[in-house]
């Protein structure tokens, strides 16, 4: 019965450590004995035309530091660092196309600060005195005669065939334009409200947000349907849009389909017998009474022996 009683408590435990873990840790599979994360590591980007490799001078590249890296358990395990902490997914492949465009789309959302730097005339440009981690690579204001390159991530240091590389050359692809007649887009912004009706504001104020920075703002309202589209705009160029004030008592998420943003704003309906947020601080508080109890009734059970 005794032992039992253990492996109900570890169970017990276990779980109660699950529901604390942070969501934004990965790792990688390799031999991290003779690992020096003290070593400091370069980035060095470079910019070639895919159709005649011809260099690209003069345009921007942003590296944000997106996780921290250390060795646990013999494996390098890295976690998001603070900016980024609020990312609501793991990231379980460096190599994910999709996971390196959402971490973009959260750094502009987030008007989070990278380093920029500029590709000189053989289209090169580079990080140097980089700690140990995984870093988002970027371009956003791009140019009018080429394609900008899609965000990606990059991992230092790397395992190149069982060694651990600190210098890392990338080459991202892009092209250049032959037509740039259609380089026009529009977006719309809609508000969507979740609440009982009562007490909402007669407006909010949506911005738009070019390469991070605010470019216009416009009021939303019941006059214009909580609706606006910004014409002609270049879309060779990175585009947002994000609510200027969240209203007191409710909360923002955002959708993006296509060049189309929906702005929720939610309050929470308060209904006796329903109230939903006391259940987790309930759930792992009666765990830990469960625990406790348990232990207790052990303890009692070997004192009478």
């Amino acid at each position: 019965m005794k032992k039992h009683n253990r492996i109900f408590l570890s169970f017990l435990l276990l779980v109660a450590v699950v529901i604390a873990m942070p969501a934004s840790v990965f790792a990688q599979d390799a031999d991290t004995k003779e690992l020096d994360l003290s070593k400091k590591g370069v980035l060095s980007i470079v910019l070639e035309s895919e159709e005649d490799k011809s260099p690209v001078s003069d345009a921007d590249v942003t590296v944000y530091r997106v996780a921290d890296a250390k060795v646990q358990d013999s494996k390098l395990v890295y976690t998001c660092v603070d900016k980024f902490a609020g990312y609501a997914k793991t990231i379980d492949d460096v190599k994910s196309q999709e996971t390196a465009k959402e971490l973009f789309q959260y750094a502009l959302d987030h008007r989070i600060q990278g380093e920029t730097r500029y590709t000189d005339k053989a289209g090169k440009t580079q990080f140097t005195d980089l700690n140990a981690g995984v870093y988002l690579v970027s371009e956003t204001k791009g140019n009018s005669s080429y394609e900008r390159f899609m965000p990606f991530l990059a991992v230092l240091p790397y395992d190149n065939k069982g060694k651990w590389e600190f210098n890392l050359i990338a080459k991202p692809k892009f092209s250049v334009y032959g037509d740039s007649s259609e380089s026009k887009i529009d977006i719309t912004v809609t508000k969507v409200w979740n609440d009982d009706g009562k007490n909402r504001p007669d407006s909010i104020t949506a911005e738009l947000i070019c390469n991070g920075q605010v470019k216009d703002s416009v009021e939303l309202n019941e006059e214009n349907g909580w609706t606006h589209s910004w014409k002609e705009l270049d879309k060779h160029q990175t585009w947002s849009v994000m609510e200027k004030e969240v209203p007191k008592g409710y909360t923002v998420t955002y959708n993006k389909n296509g060049n189309r943003y929906t702005i929720y704003n939610t309050r929470p309906l308060v209904k006796t017998g329903q109230l939903r947020w006391p259940v987790p601080v309930l759930a792992v508080g009666g765990l830990v009474l469960i625990a406790a109890g348990v232990l207790m009734r052990c303890r009692g059970k070997k004192s009478d022996e």
